[in-house]
């Protein structure tokens, strides 16, 4: 099985710079009849299980909502599932984001990490115990979603005609296993007046900006940039660099949105625009957790992340589009009163709000005690099953869990500007899988 997976790792790897070349953002075109995310979503699954027929699979489209890769037989069923989609590009790459340059011993490009290059193993994990020829007692599936960065409708799609997997796995996360998932509110605040600022940033009410532009009505002021951000003045324009990311990891990223309401909040605005910039920047100033909206909440699950991540001003005034992952102890219903009274004073209401409970499966489950082990034993190390504020399929399933890809102390450039992956990590991740699948799907 290993000596095979060694084998196949160059042809894996030119698999992953091909389906890396599909600029494959969910619904990042419009949708066709049998393609309801969009042609570029379509043409990257079609690729992907056309890679899995010529490894010796099963395979098939869901009616365009997501993909199948089966093996094995059995009448329980081990799921993987992995996603296709992207989130857009963004700035700052040093790379074309779509070129998927390989460089010191990496593979640069938008979804290599997230979430193309795992399910590549996934597959390749599959087709290596193919070709081992061990006895099944479950059935095996990679299931591809579509549509994981803007939601779960492919998944939601396959339950529905598929039903329930026996148990199942997602390589979309971290290792060693991610076996309690924080809830997520996604929530949209709208403030009508006649603003003079324009201002449009943002891709996705996951992913923090790292790069934002505003006009003013006014010559701009330069004032102090806040530590670790790049601010350039240009007559009325202001751009503020800072470091995009995950919105699950603000630890890693640098909010340029939050950078500009501060700025914002110096400049000889108009009085209603000032008051505005200057009641959010109150709000948010460069918070991580919500320290300013009062709602900074630690337990066993996590501690609480909150970040403004989408935001448009314009004639018709003021929308943004905020993330918060929450700990259990942390009840969405509170959370929405504490945000709706701290927003409704500076002028704004909640337009819309998307609910995600929280997820979690026992430590001694057989799912996450074999996945713990096989990590561990690969791995040498010692760790433990981990919770998290990211939002994967797993929550999706009644059996599930995030097991890999990013390694336990590695630093994630999900959804970051050259996002990338190592080959070492490919072949590790594939070794990874086959395992898993080994033990959890042979006899």
């Amino acid at each position: 099985m290993k000596n095979w997976i060694e084998t196949t790792l160059p042809a894996q790897i030119e698999d992953l710079k091909a389906l890396v070349r599909i600029p494959s953002v969910s619904r990042g075109d419009p949708a066709e009849p049998g393609k309801p995310f969009g042609k570029t979503v379509y043409e990257a699954l079609q690729a992907t299980l056309a890679i899995a027929r010529r490894l010796g699979l099963k395979a098939w489209d869901v009616d365009g909502y997501c993909g199948v890769v089966e093996y094995g037989e059995g009448e329980e069923l081990l799921g993987i599932l992995a996603h296709l989609d992207v989130v857009p590009e963004g700035e700052g790459w040093s790379v074309p984001p779509y070129a998927a340059t390989e460089k010191d011993g990496r593979i640069i490009g938008r979804g290599t990490l997230d979430d193309k290059s795992p399910a590549l193993s996934a597959i390749y994990a599959l087709a290596a115990i193919k070709e081992s020829g061990a006895k099944m007692k479950r059935r095996v599936r990679v299931i591809l979603g579509c549509d994981e960065e803007i939601g779960s409708l492919g998944v939601e799609h396959y339950l529905k005609v598929e039903g329930q997997p026996t148990m199942a796995f997602t390589p979309d996360a971290e290792y060693p296993v991610v076996n309690s998932e924080m809830g997520i509110l996604h929530t949209t605040y709208e403030k009508k007046y006649a603003s003079a600022l324009r201002i449009d940033c943002g891709s996705a009410a996951n992913v923090i900006p790292g790069v934002i532009r505003a006009t003013l009505p006014c010559e701009a002021i330069p004032v102090n940039a806040p530590e670790g951000y790049t601010v350039t003045y240009e007559g009325n324009r202001i751009t503020v660099e800072g470091r995009g990311g995950h919105a699950s990891m603000p630890e890693f990223a640098k909010n340029a949105l939050q950078a500009l309401m501060g700025i914002l909040s110096e400049q000889p605005l108009p009085e209603e625009d000032l008051k505005t910039v200057s009641a959010l920047h109150a709000l948010w100033k460069l918070d991580m957790h919500g320290e300013s909206l009062g709602i900074d909440v630690t337990d066993e699950s996590g501690r609480i992340t909150y970040q403004p991540d989408v935001i448009r001003f314009d004639e018709t005034g003021v929308r943004f589009i905020a993330d918060c992952r929450h700990p259990f102890s942390a009840k969405a219903k509170d959370l929405l009163k504490t945000w709706d009274a701290a927003y409704g004073n500076a002028g704004f209401v909640r337009t819309d709000t998307v609910v995600k409970p929280g997820h979690f499966i026992p430590a001694d489950s057989e799912l996450v005690s074999t996945l713990m082990n096989v990590y561990n034993e690969l791995n040498g190390s010692d760790a433990k099953p981990l919770s998290m504020g990211g939002g994967t399929y797993a929550r999706e399933m009644e059996n599930a869990v995030a097991f890999g890809t990013v390694r336990e102390g590695e630093e994630s450039v999900c959804h970051m500007p050259d996002e990338s992956i190592s080959i070492e990590d490919i072949r590790f991740n594939t070794n990874c899988m086959a395992e898993a699948i080994r033990r959890l799907a042979t006899v």
